[in-house]
């Protein structure tokens, strides 16, 4: 069970790991993404709460000596299905919306206030 003093370390963690991860190479234009292929934007906000939900997850399990590939891909399979998306589709806009970093970063606020009213849910149920 995820500690509640620990979950805004944990996302913190998360979103350095994401923005340190490895660079992919972004799309030359937005032409690179099919129109009917965007996902709009307040669902990606929905979307990338999630995955770092999921991704401090998987780092507390760790932590404490558990977790594995299987279970990481057991919770994004989850994930792509609960959006009736495909892991593609998601890298592509995740690609997608990285070549405005100003529009990302306001999507990102977004992301961040989602996470905090989640826990300040989770911190009111104990």
């Amino acid at each position: 069970m995820i500690c509640s003093a620990h979950f805004p370390t944990a996302i913190l963690l998360c979103m350095l790991l994401v923005a340190c991860g490895e660079k992919k190479k972004a799309p030359e234009s937005s032409e690179a993404i099919h129109a009917d292929s965007v996902i709009s934007q307040n669902k990606m906000i929905l979307i990338l709460a999630d995955v770092h939900v999921i991704e401090a997850s998987m780092l507390l399990a760790r932590n404490e000596g558990g977790s594995s590939k299987e279970m990481t891909a057991y919770y994004y399979k989850g994930l792509f299905g609960k959006y009736h998306i495909s892991p593609a589709r998601y890298d592509q806009n995740l690609l997608y919306y990285r070549q405005n970093p100003e529009n990302y970063a306001k999507m990102y606020e977004k992301v961040i206030k989602i996470l905090e009213n989640q826990q300040s849910r989770f911190a009111d149920t104990k």
